[in-house]
Formats: C-alpha cells, sequence, structure tokens
C-alpha cells in the first residue's frame, strides 16, 4: 500500500508544482488588455490542478504518515505540511481573489493599454506567486533531503 500511496503523492506534487510553476510564466507573456483577459482565463481553468493536486498531495502525505506513525515526530515532515498550507493558501485564496480583482480591472479598460491599477495588482499576485514558488522549492527540499 505505501508504493502505492507513494505513486500517487509524487504524481499530485507534479501536477501542482507544474501548475504552480507555470502561473507566472503565462501572466508575464500577456501584453494588451486582450491577452491579459485570455491569460486570466486560461488561469482560472488550469486553476483545478493546483487544488486537485494539492488536496490529493495533502491526503496521500497524511496517509503515508498515519502509516508510518513516526514521520508525525519528523520536523521535516511537519515543515513540509506547514509549507504546503502556506502554498494552499496562496492558490487556494490570495491569487484567485487577485484575478477576479484583475479582471475586473481590465472589463472596465477602454482601449488595449494595460491600466496602471491592473499593474499595481498584478504585482501582488507576482509577489504572491514568488513566495509559492519559494515554499515549494523549500518543500521539495524537504521531501527529498529530509533534514
Amino acid at each position: 500500500m505505501y508504493n502505492y500511496l507513494l505513486f500517487i503523492h509524487i504524481l499530485s506534487a507534479v501536477t501542482a508544482i507544474a501548475a504552480v510553476i507555470c502561473y507566472p510564466i503565462i501572466m508575464s507573456s500577456a501584453r494588451t488588455v486582450g491577452q491579459t483577459k485570455f491569460a486570466l482565463s486560461l488561469l482560472e481553468k488550469t486553476a483545478i490542478l493546483p487544488k486537485l493536486g494539492g488536496t490529493l498531495l495533502l491526503l496521500t502525505g497524511l496517509a503515508i504518515g498515519f502509516q508510518e506513525t513516526y514521520l508525525f515526530r519528523e520536523q521535516w515532515y511537519v515543515a513540509s505540511i506547514v509549507v504546503f498550507f502556506i502554498i494552499l493558501v496562496i492558490f487556494a485564496r490570495l491569487l484567485p481573489v487577485g484575478n477576479k480583482q484583475q479582471l475586473k480591472l481590465l472589463q472596465q479598460t477602454q482601449g488595449d493599454d494595460l491600466p496602471e491599477a491592473y499593474r499595481l495588482s498584478r504585482r501582488r499576485s507576482a509577489l504572491l506567486e514568488a513566495v509559492a514558488i519559494l515554499a515549494v522549492f523549500v518543500s521539495i527540499l524537504l521531501m527529498v533531503f529530509k533534514p
């Protein structure tokens, strides 16, 4: 059973991490109002990936922990769960709110130039994305090296 859980855990991590890394890549390529609206709608459609991958990641990680109960006494394991929740808050709550706000700003825009209010909101989202990517990196380090 452990190997099956580990396989699903790793597959879930790949799914969630790929989505996390793609967010800033997709958004940095948008240069006009039309492109940005498309990028935001694309992110809205792909938002299921970090949610699904993250949920499976948490469930399989905890299931592995319940099979190997000593893990709950390991600092790297507990730290991985804490880091996971940081990523979860960013991608399940903070970024979707920011994306909706940005889309609302773009709906009110005439022309194809991105308004300054959008750029400011986007900078906040980019900072959150950077924090999430750093958290993913720390999470991977914790799981691979188990310090």
